[in-house]
């Protein structure tokens, strides 16, 4: 999939221009200069076409930040950029510290109350409560209290929902 990004000025007497990659917006950013002629330092990088702008936007790419996305984010992995998005997201995390935590960040494809069912008939502790009670488990109870523990996390992420936990 080609990629296309766009460095918009703050620069009100310049014009803005496409680049597909870190080498190419370093060299259309050094020869690039507004109506008088004066360089352009400053600009806006925009998300125009490929995967992830969920994750782009979530990382708040900017041109300090742009050589590590495109080092570290830009081919991400469906998996590495919904655990990104989250540590984005919802953990407060910058760019910067979020490529050294994706492998402690664990994801269930599923809402919580899924997760709690199938956590509790993978791990056989529903076998320990006797067959005849088994029915009168709530599963959505258990899965709201593991949320409101901290324990695990719902997310809808790139119009999926997972559950998250670890890191």
């Amino acid at each position: 999939m080609t990629y296309e990004y766009h460095a918009t000025p703050y620069d009100i007497s310049a014009s803005g221009f496409y680049f597909t990659d870190y080498d190419d917006y370093q060299q259309k950013a050094a020869t690039h200069v507004n109506a008088y002629g004066q360089p352009v330092e400053e600009y806006e990088i925009q998300f125009i076409d490929g995967d992830n702008p969920e994750l782009f936007k979530a990382l708040s790419v900017d041109q300090t930040t742009l050589e590590t996305w495109f080092d570290d984010f830009e081919r991400l992995e469906f998996e590495g950029a919904a655990k990104a998005i989250y540590l984005a997201d919802d953990r407060g995390e910058n760019i910067n510290t979020i490529k050294g935590k994706l492998d402690d960040i664990c994801l269930y494809p599923g809402t919580p109350e899924q997760f709690a069912e199938d956590h509790l008939e993978d791990t056989g502790l529903i076998d320990l409560i006797p067959e005849n009670l088994r029915y009168y488990f709530d599963y959505e109870l258990f899965a709201r209290d593991l949320v409101m523990s901290g324990d695990i996390t719902g997310i809808t992420c790139m119009d999926e929902n997972f559950v998250v936990w670890g890191g």
